[in-house]
């Protein structure tokens, strides 16, 4: 659709460090108006997020996107990691939450990383701590904090060790 349309590619991290977990696009399809597209390469897990000055034009791509695109509606996404039975599946479901987060702190998203740091699979509780690089909150670094000194499982403390290293200094 991007190539068929002839949208202008106006940000990608291609080449950069963030590139080895995460696909990130910016197209501007009109003047004033743009699609972000942000993928977690490892559970393919992805979010689609239009804006613009414009809301008519913001509102009508957004429901061109959505023939392509399945929808998850908010609720399915704030719900999913807390109904998945299977750890497997509620490691992408994780993933979207923090995809689906804004730059402005969201309370209920937050609440929801919160709960899956302490699932019982530490792949899960590891993916959530991976989870806070899609996140601009300070509040994703109590989190890691509170991980890193936590965690029953060594793997998860040093991921999250790891994560708030680079944080702290910069990296992601």
């Amino acid at each position: 659709m991007t190539r068929a349309g002839e949208w202008q590619l106006v940000e990608t991290n291609e080449g950069e460090v963030s590139a080895a977990y995460m696909v990130f696009r910016t197209w501007a399809p009109a003047p004033g108006l743009w699609l972000s597209l942000v993928e977690d390469t490892t559970t393919q897990a992805c979010v689609l997020i239009v804006f613009g000055n414009n809301g008519e034009q913001v509102a009508d791509l957004a429901h061109r996107m959505s023939v392509f695109v399945p929808v998850m509606p908010r609720e399915e996404v704030v719900a999913g990691p807390g109904t998945a039975e299977d750890p497997q599946k509620r490691i992408p479901a994780v993933l979207r939450v923090a995809l689906a987060a804004g730059p402005e702190f969201d309370a209920e998203l937050f609440q929801v990383l919160t709960d899956t740091a302490q699932d019982p699979d530490p792949f899960v509780r590891n993916a959530t701590a991976w989870s806070t690089t899609y996140l601009e909150w300070p509040q994703s670094l109590d989190l890691l904090r509170d991980m890193t000194s936590r965690d029953s499982d060594e793997h998860v403390r040093q991921s999250a060790r790891d994560l708030l290293n680079d944080f702290q200094s910069g990296g992601s």
